[in-house]
C-alpha cells in the first residue's frame, strides 16, 4: 500500500529506549513516594544497628536484640563521597567504596569484597567481616572538620577519614591508599 509506511530500525530503538526511560521514571518517582512513608514507620522503630541516614539508611553490625534506639546517631560522607559513617552510641562504623590497600586485618574473612568497613567501640578498632550497608545521601564533612557524638570524634581529611572514641584512644584512619588501627 503506497500510505502505509514501515518505522526504520533507529526509529523503533528511539521508541524503545523512550519507553523504557518513561517505566523507569514512573518506577522510581513510585518507589520514592511509596519509600517515605515506609522510612517514616522505619525510623520509629530502628535500632542503633540501624539507625536511618540523611536521606537513606546504614546498617551497621547487628546488635542485641531488644536494644533500644539510639538517640541522633550522626552521618557523615567524605568530601568526594568515598567513605561514609555513622557515628552512634555503640560505635563509630566507616564503610569505604574504593581502595587500593591490602586489608590485612580482615585477612580471615574470606570475602574478595572484605576490607572496607572498620569500626571503633571503647574496647578497641577493628575491621568486621560483616559488611556495612550505607544508602542514600549522606551529608559531606568538609576536609578540616570535625564531628563529635555519643563519645566519638571524627575528623575529615584530604588524606582520609579519622575517628576515634574520646575516652579510650582507640580508633582508625582510613583513605583509599592506607588504613590503620589504633
Amino acid at each position: 500500500m503506497p500510505g502505509n509506511r514501515r518505522l526504520t530500525p533507529a526509529q523503533i530503538l528511539l521508541i524503545v529506549v523512550v519507553s523504557i526511560l518513561v517505566l523507569l521514571f514512573v518506577v522510581l518517582l513510585a518507589g520514592r513516594l511509596g519509600g517515605e512513608d515506609e522510612r517514616s514507620a522505619a525510623d520509629a522503630s530502628t535500632t542503633p544497628a540501624e539507625a536511618p541516614a540523611a536521606s537513606g539508611t546504614a546498617t551497621p553490625a547487628p546488635r542485641e536484640e531488644g536494644a533500644t534506639p539510639a538517640p541522633e546517631s550522626e552521618y557523615f560522607a567524605s568530601p568526594t563521597g568515598n567513605i561514609v559513617c555513622v557515628l552512634t552510641v555503640d560505635s563509630t562504623e566507616c564503610v569505604i567504596s574504593n581502595f587500593t590497600y591490602e586489608a590485612t586485618d580482615a585477612a580471615e574473612c574470606g570475602d574478595e569484597g572484605a576490607g572496607g568497613h572498620l569500626r571503633v567501640e571503647p574496647a578497641g578498632a577493628s575491621m568486621p567481616c560483616e559488611p556495612l550497608v550505607v544508602a542514600g545521601d549522606v551529608s559531606p564533612l568538609a576536609y578540616g572538620e570535625t564531628i563529635s557524638a555519643h563519645g566519638y570524634t571524627c575528623e575529615s581529611a584530604e588524606s582520609g577519614v579519622t575517628c576515634r572514641h574520646d575516652e579510650s584512644g582507640y580508633g582508625f584512619t582510613v583513605a583509599r591508599a592506607a588504613y590503620s588501627l589504633f
